[in-house]
């Protein structure tokens, strides 16, 4: 029954003072892991991400709706794809379930990712990521791109845009390498 496809999302419901309270959070583990979680980033009044975060605990039970969402695109072993993946703050969490399969999945393909934040502190999964490019050396590339933190490069300093986003394709790889491209974030990077 939650059984997942990577890049779903989960809807949990739950009362929070007398009121029926939805949110929908993505996916951030693989199928293949057989663990299924979600991060919960607390925003400041955020009705359920701080009572995810202040108040929940284990054994707690929370009402969840079966896996939904359709960001994803079909995998194959056989297949030998470039993916790329751009990706800020918590737009972070369903593209980490996508890219994580696909290197499990498709052992020839590799994928490229970049990431904006704040800063280097605040990266999600900012551990996860760095094991994983160690794991998969020279099949997953992983750019960081800071909003609030110089890196030493122009590149790699700002928010990701049309305009930052056409420099990574003039810089670091062309669009005829790529196969599929997955984009989670802001609005403004979306639009941009």
């Amino acid at each position: 029954q939650f059984a997942f496809i990577q890049g779903q999302y989960l809807t949990i419901k739950t009362k929070i003072e007398g009121e029926e309270v939805r949110r929908s959070y993505s996916i951030c583990t693989a199928p293949q892991d057989k663990d299924l979680r979600v991060a919960i980033k607390k925003v400041p009044g955020g009705a359920f991400s701080t009572y995810a975060n202040d108040i929940l605990e284990q054994g707690s039970e929370l009402d969840v709706l079966e896996p939904a969402g359709r960001f994803y695109t079909q995998l194959d072993p056989s297949h030998e794809k470039h993916y790329v993946g751009f990706a800020a703050g918590s737009g972070i969490t369903p593209v980490m379930s996508i890219l994580k399969t696909i290197l499990q999945a498709e052992p020839k393909s590799q994928f490229t990712l970049f990431y904006g934040n704040k800063g280097s502190d605040s990266i999600i999964f900012l551990e996860e990521l760095e094991a994983l490019k160690n794991k998969y050396l020279g099949r997953l590339s992983i750019h960081h791109v800071l909003s609030r933190e110089q890196t030493g490069s122009d590149l790699f300093y700002g928010r990701i845009d049309g305009e930052k986003a056409a420099a990574f394709f003039q810089k670091i790889l062309s669009p005829e390498m790529v196969d599929d491209i997955f984009l989670c974030g802001p609005e403004p990077m979306i639009l941009g």
